[in-house]
């Protein structure tokens, strides 16, 4: 298998973790691009040159990092990262929709920032941090985060907080929640989250 993708990309991030955590990284090979300038290679398999964008054994190609890490725990292997369905399945879709969410409204403040100066839209900006900091207030006091586990919500978490260390690095989000800050701590020494760290 070959899986796309942009060292910087929290989006890919996700991904990149769900394949050491499988313990699949001798069956899929890292393609490192640069999904902005459109590389021929990576269009022709997803038009939307976007990262990360996996294909399979098969020739099967899966984007967007949801859909990917399904067909990775789909592949078999503990641990698994989805639970197969119930209860514990839609808590860990209510995590990972909400991470993915903060993720999203972090990466659109990023890019929105790159834009030539008279085209920016301040309003936007501050709509998608706002958006981040009543994310982190919901995560902070609703979450519970067991240490030893590491699922799909948990690796969407660690990324996310990981780009907001990355990219905003003036929120002060870890001086507003420690707890939150202590997870991400611990979540930062797994060796999936040190191979695939942007710094």
């Amino acid at each position: 298998m070959q899986l796309f993708f942009n060292a910087t990309s929290p989006y890919a991030r996700k991904a990149r973790v769900a394949v050491l955590e499988k313990g699949l990284a001798g069956r899929v090979t890292f393609v490192e691009t640069d999904p902005w300038a459109s590389p021929a290679e990576l269009v022709a398999l997803n038009p939307l040159s976007k990262v990360p964008t996996l294909v399979t054994d098969s020739g099967a190609v899966v984007t967007e990092s949801d859909g990917i890490i399904q067909v990775l725990d789909m592949l078999g292997g503990h641990p698994y990262l989805l639970p197969p369905d119930g209860p514990a399945r839609m808590e860990l879709l209510v995590r990972s929709g909400l991470c993915q969410g903060l993720i999203d409204a972090s990466f659109i403040a990023v890019i929105e920032r790159r834009r030539p100066a008279a085209g920016q839209w301040d309003d936007w900006v501050m709509r998608q941090r706002t958006a981040v900091i009543r994310g982190l207030a919901h995560i902070a006091t609703s979450f519970v985060l067991p240490p030893a586990r590491f699922d799909l919500g948990d690796i969407a978490l660690a990324c996310a907080l990981g780009y907001l260390d990355y990219r905003h690095p003036d929120l002060p989000w870890r001086q507003q929640y420690p707890a939150l800050a202590a997870w991400q701590d611990i979540a930062d020494q797994r060796p999936s989250m040190i191979a695939t760290s942007p710094n």
